[in-house]
């Protein structure tokens, strides 16, 4: 009984030890400051502690000026981060799927929240967003600054549609190996009602009637993909994926139960697929196990370098890279727009030792967040 006071008494006296450190919170700023440097503490931090280390909406804003990808002909791209939204959603909207996001310190600041800056920086009356990934997927967002902008930007992915081309290229770290290394996909979309479920849940389907797609039963999902590299003990793999849509969360959708390889960091999807007997299963939807965040495999939270009970911190590892628009605003204009990677997507590739040839044309990520780091702390 003594020792156990004194321990306690030991604790109250030293608040700072790391032993009372939280899964949000980031305490750095309440212990007694250190002779090191705030880069020294920065490196010992999680990279996905890192996410969001604005401390103002005035810091957001220079972050996001800072990553302005392209800016020609009223058209507007920047590199979104990861568990951004676009807009703050309205009360009378439903949230579906709606998860902690486990990001330390997550802020609610949102893209729309930066675009009278944006514009005002870069001599536009103003910018609106004409396409953006979801919150918990980061990359390319293109912005106009009139709605003839817009109407160009439909009118060359409606082209990239009538040449079979896809317009949308994501990269994904994906749990394991996908059974097939590359391929191409025409599949449908559909939801599927669970009597113990609230709402219908997506499912892929490989055949349906013309009828159904005259109702609107279905959505038809084009993809193609390619493993790019997959790294230590085959835990992980770096997969692009063109997709033709993405509503529905439809290239979460189709990792998990076409590829058997959930993306890293999904909780919709990511229980779709169990290991029985060492094999990898599609998991039917009526089934409670399939909608509960997945167990990971232990040899991965360990190259990841995260605790145990801590994997709700792992972020969505889904990055549109590129959009391209064919003949934008005139014939055989063709933009390509590419987003680099952010910090901790590229910190998760180097763990899982994916082939560093991929990333030559990258800067290694701590040259990133070397700068990043810089800026922030210069306008925070």
């Amino acid at each position: 009984m003594e020792n156990i006071l004194l321990r306690r008494i030991h604790r109250k006296i030293y608040p700072y030890l790391n032993a009372l450190r939280t899964f949000h919170a980031e305490a750095e700023g309440e212990y007694p400051k250190s002779n090191g440097n705030i880069m020294d503490k920065e490196k010992k931090r999680h990279p996905y502690r890192k996410i969001h280390p604005w401390k103002s909406t005035y810091g957001f804003n220079e972050s996001l000026i800072n990553s302005v990808l392209y800016n020609e002909d009223g058209l507007v791209a920047i590199n979104k981060p990861y568990g951004i939204s676009s807009r703050t959603p309205k009360p009378n909207e439903i949230q579906v799927n709606k998860l902690p996001s486990g990001i330390p310190n997550a802020v609610d600041y949102t893209v729309a929240d930066a675009l009278p800056v944006i514009a005002d920086r870069l001599g536009y009356k103003s910018l609106t967003i004409i396409k953006t990934p979801e919150k918990f997927t980061s990359g390319v967002v293109l912005l106009g600054a009139s709605p003839q902008i817009k109407t160009a930007v439909e009118k060359s992915m409606r082209i990239a549609e009538g040449a079979r081309i896809l317009p949308r290229t994501f990269w994904a770290v994906t749990r394991q190996v996908p059974k097939q290394l590359e391929g191409e996909s025409r599949v449908a979309m559909t939801l599927n009602r669970v009597k113990e479920r609230k709402r219908p849940v997506p499912i892929i389907i490989n055949t349906w009637s013309a009828n159904a797609r005259e109702r609107g039963d279905i959505k038809i999902l084009n993809v193609q993909y390619k493993v790019l590299s997959h790294g230590t003990y085959n835990v992980a793999s770096l997969v692009e994926i063109k997709s033709s849509t993405t509503v529905w969360h439809a290239v979460r959708l189709f990792a998990a139960t076409v590829l058997l390889s959930p993306i890293l960091g999904d909780n919709i999807y990511g229980s779709r697929v169990q290991n029985v007997l060492g094999k990898r299963l599609l998991v039917n939807v009526a089934v409670d196990a399939a909608h509960i965040p997945p167990t990971l495999d232990p040899d991965l939270l360990t190259v990841l370098k995260i605790g145990k009970n801590k994997d709700l911190m792992i972020p969505v590892h889904m990055h549109l890279r590129e959009m391209y628009l064919p003949s934008f605003l005139r014939k055989k204009n063709n933009v390509v727009i590419q987003a680099p990677l952010h910090p901790e997507f590229l910190w998760t590739c180097r763990q899982c030792q994916f082939d560093e040839k991929i990333f030559e044309n990258i800067p290694s990520d701590s040259e990133v967040e070397h700068k990043s780091l810089e800026k922030r702390t210069a306008v925070t």
